[in-house]
């Protein structure tokens, strides 16, 4: 199977070009009225004289200006050439046996009469454009889309990378939020690598990223959104649908269907797609030595092999009923359902300061989960008079359930220990039930005003209920109290904990484009009253308090397709119920963690340079930003004095910065080649006074890929990449390093695609440490190794995809819906918390 896997990554590329010519063209030079320079790029359509809607070929310049195009037959013919901010000019030519070479000689431009609002490629459908506050990946112009999975299009997208564990990063950072069609979703709150992993990227119409949310958005939570929009195209009356499937060799297996339907005034598209996701075992070695006075045990060591299993579903639809030419009412809904199971075997020792080996226990448990969610709303959007005047009304209800079921008989087996210690056979379980439910409010008025101006208000109400509920049955041991070893009932047993949100929020913001400068900047106020309620009583508390959150870009336009922006926006970041959930998971005797009902918003800064260049043949961003918050909720991990368990919970720690620079490159200058560039470097500062801790260090991630095109339509895309150790405040985890290869072969006139493809991780262990400290006198609690390695480091998965029907026409929605984007989430990577 390995010589297998080497073959297929070290597969050499042939590629077989061949060119046709015809001995009929048309020729010329784009010149620009005011400064008399050659225009690059510009884009150029032959047309029919007698029917100019037909288009019978397109076309690019060079970078000098000049442009050559090839006539089939004889004829008369018009050709549209046109630039980003130059007015379109149509020439008319006839190219004849004796006059089969038409130059059309220098073709002058004027200024358009319209200001640029956006910067795109315009030589050919853009698959990257360029806006103020957002850059949008054209996900249908990428024809690696037929075969592959959304995960595997983020690699491509500019800001966002994905490292080989799956995990996603936006500009270096995972505080981002996913959105589905503009919406603010739960569906990717878990794992969303695994999630988009079974996406089909032929569902999806574009990804957005949205690098500096504005006003319009939540005050809270977030470093930027990922906007996937799905496809929404339906003939006036039909159908289209997309039926995948995948199988994997680590027996994974998924399949879906897409769906668009237009009949009348009313329109649906929607998905669906069952997931059986199975991880290689994964073995876990974590090495501790306590500094604790008081410590019963001076040195740890557990090894532990998990197996885990997810089985899987989700699904969204949006249908669409237009009354008339200014009222439309969308109607949308997503679920999410997910069942992970994990089987843990762990052997576990722990030693004197002398090494001697005094107590040791194995441990065999089962971890079932419940996550999921579900999200219903409804959109109302009427039109004025006035072209895009628009107000939307909206309502949106979201449930998240969130329940954890634990179980695990652990059995004594140090030589040390006699009967009836030895072979002592124990048990311990417990069961939470966790949830968040939301109603959500909202209105949105644009108005455009003067030439180019527009202002958007809005105001909008979030009633939130957290919820967390344990069972009565929960019990452990605590082996770190001498034998015989009595079942534990801890006081928060019973414990149930509800943290209710109120949010009113409104803002204003203000667009305008004036000649090469363009500005976007708000102002955003939200007032949040806060109850936290418990079991018991005297616990209980509440407080509200007010925020103005300024957001602002400018936009400085240096050519047609060059641009510069700078930007500042202030964020507060509201932990979400994995935060603040006090259930204590003691699923394992050494090693426990809860949440932390008391945490406070974190209050996040961030400045932003940018800088964009896109061309027919190229595509390039690069963006300088640094934000800090001197509030960061940070998780961390410690050991109370006179004990041995590990305590992991979160506070607000202290100080955090990062510097980041994001870059992005695409080059596609050859109709049979694509290569790309996504990386990322940051330098990241994490300071807490108060835990005698702090960390800082480079850290980052590059990926670079390509595809080719081959005759008889085949394709090989292959890539790679890698990731520099992580930073946290209490450690790193280590560098690791990933390839990609995919061949891809279409039928049936591109309807059917199958592909091959395979990942491979040349590294297969990944080291995380972490280290503890004392804050009153600054002296070392305990440090610690966790060696994870992965018992596989290849996969490979197989595709297939078929589509039915075909679409041209949009399917209509409001441009308007509710966004909650407001919460601080767990990471999903599930690396570097509890070994088990």
């Amino acid at each position: 199977m390995k010589k297998l896997l080497l073959l297929f990554f070290l597969m050499p590329v042939l590629v077989l070009a061949q060119a046709t010519g015809s001995k009929f063209s048309v020729k010329g030079q784009a010149i620009d009225s005011l400064t008399q320079e050659t225009l690059p790029y510009v884009t150029c359509s032959v047309v029919s004289d007698k029917n100019p809607k037909l288009v019978l070929n397109r076309f690019a310049g060079d970078a000098n200006g000049n442009f050559t195009g090839i006539i089939k037959t004889p004829g008369t013919y018009q050709i549209i050439v046109s630039c980003v901010g130059q007015e379109p000019v149509t020439k008319k030519f006839t190219v004849t046996d004796e006059a089969s070479e038409i130059n059309l000689g220098k073709i002058i431009f004027s200024p358009s009469k319209q200001a640029l609002k956006e910067v795109s490629v315009v030589a050919v459908k853009p698959l990257i454009k360029a806006e103020a506050d957002k850059i949008t990946y054209d996900t249908e112009q990428d024809p690696e889309s037929k075969s592959s999975n959304v995960l595997e299009m983020l690699r491509k997208v500019p800001m966002v990378t994905v490292d080989g564990q799956d995990n996603i990063q936006l500009q270096g950072s995972t505080n981002f939020k996913f959105f589905l069609n503009g919406k603010p979703t739960n569906m990717f709150s878990n794992n969303p690598g695994m999630i988009l992993k079974s996406f089909p990227a032929n569902m999806v119409k574009n990804i957005e990223v949205i690098t500096q949310p504005g006003a319009k958005y939540d005050a809270e939570g977030i470093g930027g959104i990922i906007n996937i929009i799905t496809v929404q195209k339906s003939n006036t009356e039909g159908y289209s649908a997309t039926i995948n499937a995948q199988a994997s060799s680590r027996g994974s297996l998924s399949s879906g269907l897409n769906l668009m339907i237009q009949k009348g005034k009313i329109s649906f598209s929607g998905n669906y797609s069952y997931n059986y996701y199975k991880q290689f075992p994964v073995i876990t070695k974590t090495e501790r030595e306590n500094f604790i006075t008081g410590a019963p045990y001076r040195k740890s060591e557990q090894i532990a092999t998990v197996n885990t299993k997810t089985p899987m579903q989700f699904g969204s639809g949006q249908l669409t009923y237009e009354f008339d030419s200014v009222n439309l009412v969308t109607v949308s809904y997503n679920q999410k359902f997910g069942r992970p199971e994990s089987e843990t075997e762990a052997a576990t020792k722990n030693f004197n300061a002398s090494g001697t080996n005094v107590f040791s226990f194995n441990q065999k448990s089962i971890q079932k989960q419940s996550w999921g969610s579900t999200d219903f709303g409804v959109d109302y959007q009427h039109s004025f008079k006035n072209k895009d005047e628009i107000l939307t009304v909206s309502y949106k209800l979201s449930n998240t359930p969130n329940s954890s079921n634990f179980e695990a008989t652990n059995v004594i087996e140090s030589p040390f220990y006699t009967a009836p210690q030895r072979g002592l056979t124990q048990w311990s379980k417990s069961k939470n039930d966790a949830s968040t439910n939301e109603h959500t409010f909202q209105a949105d008025y644009t108005k455009p005003f003067r030439k180019n101006q527009t202002i958007e208000t809005g105001i909008k109400f979030i009633k939130r209920l957290n919820s967390s509920d344990i069972s009565e049955n929960f019990k452990y041991f605590d082996y770190s109290k001498s034998f015989p070893f009595e079942p534990v009932i801890p006081f928060d047993t019973t414990s149930g904990f509800d943290n209710n949100q109120d949010i009113l929020g409104a803002y204003m913001s203000y667009n305008g484009n004036f000649d090469k400068w363009s500005y976007k900047g708000g102002l955003r106020y939200e007032h949040t009253w806060l109850k936290a309620i418990f079991s018991e009583s005297n616990r209980n508390f509440d407080d509200n308090y007010g925020v103005i959150t300024p957001s602002a870009i400018i936009t400085y336009r240096l050519k047609p397709m060059e641009s510069l922006k700078l930007g500042y926006n202030k964020r507060i970041i509201r932990p979400g119920i994995d935060y603040l959930n006090p259930y204590v998971d003691r699923k394992d005797p050494n090693y426990i963690s809860y949440g932390n009902p008391n945490l406070d918003p974190e209050n996040s800064h961030t400045v932003n340079l940018g800088y964009s260049s896109f061309a027919s043949k190229y595509n390039f961003t690069a963006d300088l930003s640094y934000n800090f918050i001197n509030n960061a909720i940070e998780q961390y991990s410690f050991i109370p004095v006179n004990s041995s368990i590990q305590e992991i919970t979160f506070d607000n720690t202290g100080h955090k910065s990062q510097v980041g620079l994001n870059l992005f490159g695409n080059y596609r200058g050859l109709k049979w080649l694509n290569v790309y560039m996504n990386s990322n470097v940051n330098y990241v500062t994490l300071k807490s006074s108060s835990l005698g801790l702090s960390n800082e260090g480079f850290t980052g991630r590059l990926y670079l890929g390509g595809t080719v095109m081959l005759p008889k339509d085949f394709r090989i895309s292959t890539g790679g990449g890698g990731s520099l150790p992580q930073i946290n405040l209490q450690g790193s985890q280590s560098a690791f390093y990933f390839s990609y290869m995919a061949i891809t072969k279409e039928f049936f006139k591109k309807r059917l695609s199958l592909s091959l493809s395979g990942v491979y991780l040349p590294l297969s262990h990944i080291k995380l440490y972490t280290t503890g400290m004392n804050g009153t006198n600054n002296t070392p609690t305990f440090k610690q190794t966790t060696d994870v390695h992965l018992t596989s480091n290849a996969e490979l998965r197989f595709n297939v995809s078929y589509r039915l029907g075909s679409m041209n026409t949009q399917v209509k929605k409001t441009s308007s819906t509710i966004e909650n984007d407001d919460q601080k989430e767990k990471s999903s990577s599930g690396i570097g918390e509890s070994p088990m």
